[in-house]
């Protein structure tokens, strides 16, 4: 969804993602003092091409700069619509564009029934999956399978939902003899883990949805220690001016709708093979000799019980 300023016949046009959010905090008389802004100042005509999104992550003055005009007079514009500064009204669209699981499931399943349900939901995972290669590009596949094949430790922050992506990674590297640490999901736990990455090590981050101020001090960190980091993030706009060296896009579905993890997790399997080739004759050790050892006590420890 595009956030598109026009200036029409003194009328202010807003991209119909944005404009959504911007009724959720302005009252009418708001909407209007906008308009006489607007009408005043045609710097603010066109925004371009940016999304909603990516508004809420730029600085007043990367605002100012995309209108072509001074700080001073955006910031007009934060206080036609009722608030102090820029800080405050991105707040109150960060805090709009918060949708709950529920309002996203239901977002979702109400333009489904039962029967078209497994169709739908398999032209939704080829739609996401064609998205995603577009936007992705095999020698960076390639690359990051290589820094983390070569690191002396991968530790992944996998926070909420993408947690079993992380299990699943650490699952099988485990296997190939890598050694994986997955790191606390939130709060100061995050910071004993952070203590012991070196720049041997390489940390893989997922993303969705928002940037969370966990991946802000893991990226912070991650320039300090200067050690490689790769993230995973269904946000385009995630993947520029961080320290991260690789950045894979996943599309995971529109804002407000229920995410897919089909890409992610394709993302994943496709990183465990390819680190798998790349060790291909370690790798294939380390399975033949977790294949003796079951054989060898299959008896005491047999596959499926406790």
């Amino acid at each position: 969804m595009k956030l598109v300023s026009a200036l029409h016949n003194g009328i202010l046009e807003l991209g119909s993602g944005f404009a959504r959010h911007l009724q959720l905090v302005i009252d009418a008389s708001e909407l209007e003092a906008l308009t006489r802004i607007a009408s005043r100042r045609n710097r603010f005509a066109e925004i371009g091409s940016e999304t909603f999104e990516e508004m809420l992550f730029m600085t007043e003055q990367e605002i100012a700069d995309r209108l072509g005009t001074s700080i001073a007079t955006a910031s007009r514009f934060w206080r036609a619509v009722g608030h102090d500064n820029a800080k405050a009204f991105k707040l109150k669209l960060r805090e709009s564009s918060d949708t709950t699981p529920a309002v996203k499931l239901e977002k979702t399943i109400s333009r489904m029934d039962a029967s078209s349900l497994p169709a739908k939901m398999l032209e939704q995972a080829k739609h996401h999956l064609q998205d995603t290669m577009e936007k992705n590009r095999p020698d960076e596949l390639e690359e990051a399978a290589r820094l983390m094949a070569s690191a002396r430790r991968v530790y992944v922050h996998a926070p909420g939902p993408s947690l079993s992506l992380g299990e699943l990674l650490s699952y099988r590297l485990s296997r190939f003899g890598m050694s994986v640490r997955i790191m606390a999901g939130s709060g100061h736990e995050l910071l004993e883990t952070l203590a012991h990455v070196e720049r041997e090590d390489v940390v893989l981050i997922f993303s969705f949805t928002r940037m969370l101020p966990e991946t802000e001090v893991i990226l912070d960190c991650v320039s300090r220690v200067q050690n490689a980091a790769i993230m995973i993030t269904d946000r385009e706009d995630f993947r520029y001016g961080t320290p991260a060296q690789i950045s894979f896009f996943v599309s995971r579905g529109d804002m407000g709708e229920f995410h897919s993890m089909v890409t992610p997790l394709l993302l994943i399997e496709q990183l465990i093979l390819s680190m798998g080739m790349l060790n291909k004759e370690k790798v294939l050790r380390k399975l033949d000799y977790l294949g003796e050892l079951r054989t060898r006590y299959a008896e005491k420890l047999p596959r499926g019980k406790a």
